[in-house]
């Protein structure tokens, strides 16, 4: 039975993953139409609605009570998971070479498992460590062609990306000290609330509010809203209660992996071979994480079928 559960974890991963995957098309799809925060918060509004939603065809068989102190969880995941998240990234997104995006987007499974190893006791053995940096590098394998930094605001598109991929760090590991139970209503309000901070951002920065309702940028946002945001966000949390965050979070290493195969059957972009190693470099990584022996987490538990 454990074994049956391992792998329904990695096929959950593997949707997760593309759904992650498919938001960076149409980020940038959407993005001519409405000022980068704006369409973030937008986003996360959007989301959260249909998580609600969720929760309300759920309500007679899982009720769920909110208090001060779920509030002020969720508060910390929606700043950090969904306003530094979404927001690194939309704005960094504009400043940097798709390559060196993704390594620094990237480094957040890294910063994870280093506050996982303190806060949520993930010990990361020998094998472990060397699945999430063999990962790492196969990620950098797959970017090396992307790399230009001919651009204005490099340092800014750095620090937004890195903001970014800390905020989900620091949100990831706030999700898994929560995870098990209630999952639309939760999620629901942190997208709720990040996405207020997020137009407040927006308000702040100085945004001009003008969106251009256009078929493309409307595609775009429900597509983000729906899959790249609340099935997906939904799909993760029900996974942090079954799995340790560090075997779960090195599937991140295949999203920019995703995109390139996306790129290849959809668009006819040709991958290249320091492409195809990378991804050979990847799995490798995230098999080599899933050893038996790669990860010591004592409070985990597997949820019965």
């Amino acid at each position: 039975m454990g074994s049956y559960l391992k792998l329904t974890n990695v096929a959950w991963m593997l949707v997760v993953t593309l759904l992650w995957a498919i938001c960076f098309p149409f980020i940038v799809t959407g993005l001519p139409d409405a000022p980068p925060l704006l369409l973030a918060a937008l986003r996360a509004f959007l989301a959260s609605g249909l998580l609600f939603a969720v929760y309300l065809m759920q309500r007679l068989r899982e009720p769920y009570l909110f208090n001060l102190r779920d509030l002020g969880q969720l508060g910390l995941i929606g700043l950090s998971y969904t306003a530094m998240g979404f927001g690194g990234m939309f704005l960094g997104a504009g400043h940097l070479s798709p390559g060196l995006a993704t390594v620094l987007a990237s480094t957040q499974p890294l910063i994870a498992a280093a506050i996982a190893a303190a806060w949520l006791g993930e010990t990361l053995k020998t094998k472990g460590i060397a699945g999430l940096f063999i990962g790492f590098l196969g990620v950098a394998l797959l970017s090396w062609s992307g790399f230009d930094n001919n651009n204005a605001g490099y340092l800014w598109g750095i620090i937004w990306v890195l903001m970014g991929a800390f905020g989900v760090a620091i949100g990831n590991i706030l999700l898994k000290k929560r995870a098990g139970g209630s999952i639309a209503a939760p999620m629901a309000v942190q997208l709720l609330i990040g996405g207020g901070i997020l137009l407040l951002a927006s308000a702040i920065g100085g945004e001009q509010w003008d969106i251009r309702w256009t078929f493309r940028f409307t595609g775009s946002l429900l597509i983000l809203s729906a899959l790249a945001t609340a099935a997906m966000v939904f799909l993760w949390f029900g996974l942090l209660a079954r799995a340790p965050l560090n075997q779960l979070n090195v599937f991140s290493f295949l999203t920019p992996a995703f995109g390139l195969l996306i790129g290849y059957l959809f668009f006819e972009e040709r991958l290249q071979l320091v492409q195809i190693l990378g991804i050979i470099v990847i799995i490798f990584g995230i098999a080599l994480m899933h050893a038996s022996d790669a990860v010591l987490d004592p409070n985990d538990t597997v949820m019965p079928s």
